[in-house]
C-alpha cells in the first residue's frame, strides 16, 4: 500500500520532515490557498490533474476480463476494449477514473 500521494511510491516521506517545517508548510497553504468547489476547502495545489511520478497506465493482461468498465469510465477515449483492454497513451490524461472502476485490478501505473 502506498503511503504517499505519489503513485508508485512506498516511502513515507512525511516521517523525514521536521515538525516545525510541516507547521510552516500548512500555514503557507492556508495563506496562499484558493477557494475550491466548497468555499471552506482551500488548496495551493493544482486540482485538474493528479500527482503522479511519471509512471504510465498499463494493463495486466492476465487480470483483464474485457468487461469495458474502464472504457466506460474514461471521458478521454484513452482505453479501447476489444477482447482485452488497450491504452491509448496520447489520449490518457492520468485522471485515474479507469483505475477506480476496474473490478479486477488489471490497470496499474508503473
Amino acid at each position: 500500500m502506498a503511503y504517499s500521494f505519489f503513485i508508485g511510491s512506498e516511502k513515507r516521506h512525511w516521517d523525514e520532515i521536521p515538525r516545525c517545517e510541516l507547521d510552516g508548510m500548512a500555514e503557507a497553504f492556508r495563506d496562499r490557498g484558493t477557494p475550491g468547489v466548497v468555499p471552506a476547502l482551500k488548496s495551493g495545489l493544482p486540482h485538474d490533474r493528479p500527482v503522479t511520478d511519471g509512471s504510465r497506465l498499463q494493463v495486466i493482461n492476465d487480470l483483464c476480463v474485457g468487461c469495458s468498465y474502464c472504457s466506460m469510465a474514461c471521458n478521454d477515449d484513452a482505453l479501447v476494449v476489444e477482447g482485452l483492454c488497450e491504452v491509448n497513451e496520447q489520449n490518457c490524461t492520468d485522471c485515474l477514473r479507469c483505475l477506480l472502476w476496474c473490478p479486477t485490478g488489471a490497470l496499474v501505473y508503473s
